[in-house]
């Protein structure tokens, strides 16, 4: 037996409408025209874009217009040749230029010893000897320095020498301390190691 909802379901339903594939449809001769038009156009732009990008200095900064870059080539140009001109202008004072950067005088100051007669040299002079002592005197200490230095090291070495020599006599001390030592020694003067054992002597006294 059927459903009798789907039936009344099917009533209610709205015919949905067939739709047909759209395929490629050929133009018209005028859209077609149209179409060529705009590519020209399209191209033509492109083309516009690609010119002025070509004419664009990349080295120029952008929100500087062109003349005005052209402009300040030109005021740099005018303010070289100026500079030159100025320069050629003025051998006087490009001589005593020359001369004070000149090492030559400052040899001569040195060796004629014109130097220390100048007012800022004398006005110095204690503060120099100053110097000079603390240089004596850490030349000296320097001296006091190495003279302890080699006394240290001359004391080392003779307490390493005379620690070798008690080692050797104490050496030489235990040998002799030996049984066969003492026995040589001791048959030297006539004395001899006894055979027997030692004996105790008694003394009676008078009384008993």
């Amino acid at each position: 037996m059927k459903n009798p909802f789907l039936s009344i379901r099917s009533w209610f339903k709205k015919p949905q409408p067939t739709t047909k594939k759209a395929g490629n449809r050929r133009l018209s001769p005028s859209e077609m025209e149209a179409q060529r038009k705009r590519l020209q156009e399209r191209k033509e732009r492109e083309a516009i874009r690609l010119k002025a990008q070509k004419s664009i200095n990349p080295n120029a900064p952008r929100n500087r217009p062109k003349h005005q870059v052209t402009n300040e080539k030109s005021t740099r140009k005018k303010s070289w040749m100026s500079f030159r001109t100025k320069r050629k202008s003025d051998p006087k004072k490009r001589e005593q230029r020359r001369q004070k950067n000149s090492i030559t005088p400052l040899i001569g100051d040195l060796l004629s010893g014109e130097f220390l007669t100048r007012e800022g040299v004398t006005r110095h002079i204690p503060y120099l000897l100053f110097i000079s002592g603390l240089f004596i005197a850490y030349i000296a200490m320097g001296y006091q320095f190495e003279r302890m230095e080699r006394a240290k090291i001359q004391n080392k070495r003779q307490l390493q020498e005379l620690s070798a020599e008690y080692k050797t006599i104490k050496a030489q001390f235990e040998t002799q301390l030996q049984q066969s030592r003492v026995e040589e020694s001791i048959a030297n003067i006539g004395l001899s190691q006894p055979v027997e054992p030692p004996f105790l002597l008694e003394q009676k006294s008078a009384r008993q």
